[in-house]
């Protein structure tokens, strides 16, 4: 897809114009300006680098490995691309999933007592917190988006792949932990749509696009979620359609809600039953890069978000601390 730098800076400016670049791009044409002519200090002021870091780039045998983490020749790995497609299609889920529950939250609280903040620019484990009328976080909340279906549930864990819904245990002992930490409840807030996968949504991204992802190491996650933002925006600003379906899909969805405590509750109480990782010699070989899941009912562990909510306007804050602690909802 890309023979030449500057067929890479080509695509790269079609889609981000003069909107800032990810530095990496950034890099690479401050390195062009400075092969044609231009002094390297002036050029690596305008691709927010040094000089000295810039000469390093022009002395390599392979500037561009150097400064992505892979050659030019990646780009035209089908089964790189196909990995960038269902990566940065998941993230498109994961944000459009998380727009959604905006709406949802403010059209169902519709109230400045318990505010909706958006926390995703910290890159921790929070998208949401909600805050008082004071200003203070009263929970956090994780939004989980999940399209593809556990096919062997019944077997494994006992349950239906409808029915199921798998999250890492480091997350559940991750959130539980924020929780005591500041004594503030922790919320995976869940949606699933069948089968609406990272590789459904990502046969929609523009080739060059893909090409760029799956060209991309170093700072990989920046570029895919600019990526990502700026095909959302393009949406918006173009009245283009493509992504409509997923986000009616997602919407008329149904929602969850499972809480740090009751997701702890249930693994120690179903850790054989439903962390069927645990049960697998040599699971660590056997499945390389494979997460240690624990698997949830949806109709049995979780709570319907309608309810939550409903019962978080009728009763506030207050009347459900208890409830969040014992691990209730």
């Amino acid at each position: 897809m890309f023979d030449t730098v500057d067929g890479l800076l080509a695509a790269v400016e079609q889609f981000f114009g003069t909107d800032p670049w990810p530095s990496s791009f950034r890099l690479l044409r401050a390195m062009r300006a400075a092969q044609v002519g231009e002094p390297i200090k002036t050029a690596a002021r305008a691709g927010g680098t040094t000089a000295k870091r810039l000469s390093q780039v022009l002395a390599a045998p392979d500037p561009v490995a150097m400064v992505i983490g892979n050659s030019l020749a990646a780009a035209q790995s089908e089964l790189r691309v196909l990995r960038a497609r269902g990566m940065v299609g998941s993230l498109l889920l994961g944000e459009i999933a998380e727009r959604v529950f905006e709406r949802i939250y403010k059209r169902t609280m519709d109230t400045d007592d318990l505010r909706l903040e958006d926390d995703r620019q910290s890159r921790n484990d929070t998208d949401y917190r909600v805050l008082n009328g004071k200003g203070r976080p009263v929970f956090r909340i994780n939004i989980k988006f999940h399209g593809s279906q556990f096919r062997n549930a019944r077997d494994l864990v006992g349950l239906e792949p409808l029915d199921c819904f798998a999250l890492a245990t480091y997350k559940i002992h991750q959130g539980l932990r924020k929780q005591e930490q500041e004594v503030i409840p922790y919320l995976f807030v869940i949606v699933g749509v069948p089968h609406l996968t990272g590789a459904i949504a990502g046969a929609v991204v523009p080739d060059d696009l893909a090409h760029i992802v799956a060209l991309c190491r170093s700072g990989k996650r920046d570029v895919e979620e600019r990526v990502v933002r700026l095909l959302l925006q393009r949406e918006a600003e173009d009245g283009d359609t493509q992504f409509a379906v997923f986000r009616t899909q997602i919407e008329s969805a149904t929602w969850y809600v499972l809480s740090a405590r009751r997701a702890d509750r249930l693994l120690r109480e179903k850790l054989f039953e439903r962390v069927y990782a645990v049960r697998v010699r040599g699971f660590a070989q056997q499945y390389r890069n494979a997460e240690l899941d624990m698997h949830f009912s949806l109709q049995s562990d979780l709570t319907l978000l309608t309810r939550f909510l409903a019962e978080l306007k009728a009763r506030g804050l207050p009347g459900l601390t208890g409830t969040l602690e014992r691990g209730m909802f």
